[in-house]
């Protein structure tokens, strides 16, 4: 058994020492892990509820009760036997190791996701009023939706159930099928039976890579789930890095025709948006981002929610935080806001003088560009 441990425990070093190669982790993302994805996504599709769930459950129980046992085994005097019961437990932990390396490991060192971007890297003072049109043009959008979408007693959103949402969305996925980044197979959203635990853990959704399965939280305020489901199916289709699962995420929404889908959207992202109107023109930064009452109060009602679930978060945020920095993400649960980039101040020749003009630039991040480039359409198409 020691044997089968080392020999598991080299092919795990192997594997991440293997993974750091991009040419290599898009390779395998693309063809060993899509495949598996995909093929144990159709079939845990069959089930209705969570596989990954009910084996998170086996996992726990299975080992404390060989925990248990190979404690009454030092208690009795017998510590090879003990022993045997923990090395269980390790071939089992380096085993998973190696299919989750296999099935979702590599994928953290993909490239930026395919999307259509905004082709320029920064912004300039002369492009100021393009980025007060396309913000203003945004939130017209974001208030309209506000003021005529449904919402209950309390003003929350109601949305749709989760099978419908997921169902939804898994058309809208379509659409990304021109790219050659994304698998062409997107699994339905399970929701997790655990709801109460997870939401204490302060977890809206978990994606499990060996069984294709995206698991969502049914307790997410409404307005946040059509982003945390559309996240969660991000993973499956490739993105696995936290920022690049947000990116997908909220490309599919506020590109959608769905107006649930582009609230939601909006409501994520906007403040990307924001850094972009404060850094050239503070002073347009109110005309711009004048909300509607019913988004101000459903922030407060959804941080009011997250407030009242606090048992395990800072714990599970520990965890996340090691877990995603194990994936090789440094700023561990940092990793889930990419963060906006430092400006830059070019002096360039003068045309029409013999002094040098000061040339303002306003780097734009993934995100930003992305974002832009999805208004830029919207905006044209109307």
């Amino acid at each position: 058994m020691l044997i089968a441990a080392g020999v598991l425990a080299a092919i795990l070093a192997f594997l991440l020492i293997l993974r750091t190669s991009s040419t290599v982790s898009e390779w395998m993302a693309s063809h060993f892990s899509r495949g598996w994805v995909t093929f144990f996504s159709k079939v845990t599709s069959v089930f209705p509820f969570s596989l990954y769930e009910t084996l998170l459950y086996v996992a726990i129980i299975g080992c404390i009760a060989l925990i248990t046992v190979a404690i009454v085994f030092f208690c009795k005097k017998a510590p090879l036997r003990a022993t045997t019961y923990l090395i269980v437990i390790l071939l089992a932990g380096l085993g998973f190791g190696n299919v989750y390396t296999l099935t979702a490991g590599f994928s953290y060192y993909r490239e930026t996701p395919q999307l259509p971007y905004y082709e320029a890297e920064y912004l300039t003072d002369d492009q100021k009023e393009e980025l007060v049109f396309l913000a203003k043009f945004m939130m017209d959008d974001f208030n309209d939706i506000a003021r005529t979408i449904e919402r209950d007693e309390e003003g929350r959103v109601k949305g749709m159930p989760i099978d419908k949402l997921s169902a939804l969305l898994v058309e809208e996925y379509k659409r990304l099928d021109v790219f050659d980044y994304y698998s062409t197979f997107t699994p339905r959203a399970k929701k997790i039976t655990s709801k109460r635990i997870m939401s204490h853990m302060h977890i809206t959704g978990v994606f499990f890579a060996p069984f294709g399965e995206a698991n969502v939280n049914p307790l997410t305020p409404p307005s946040n789930l059509p982003v945390t489901v559309a996240h969660e199916l991000a993973h499956s289709k490739g993105a696995m890095r936290e920022s690049d699962a947000n990116l997908v995420a909220y490309y599919i929404t506020i590109t959608s025709d769905n107006e649930y889908l582009r609230y939601s959207g909006y409501l994520a992202c906007y403040k990307y948006l924001m850094d972009m109107i404060l850094y050239f023109d503070a002073s347009e930064y109110e005309k711009v981002f004048d909300f509607d009452g019913s988004i101000i109060k459903e922030s407060v009602l959804n941080d009011a929610f997250w407030n009242k679930y606090d048992l395990l978060d800072k714990i599970t945020e520990a965890f996340n935080d090691l877990y995603l920095k194990l994936q090789g993400q440094k700023e561990g649960t940092g990793s889930y806001v990419e963060p906006t980039l430092p400006p830059d101040t070019v002096q360039t020749p003068d045309p029409g003088g013999d002094g040098t003009l000061i040339e303002r630039r306003y780097n734009l991040n993934t995100v930003q560009k992305m974002i832009l480039k999805a208004l830029d359409d919207r905006a044209n198409d109307r």
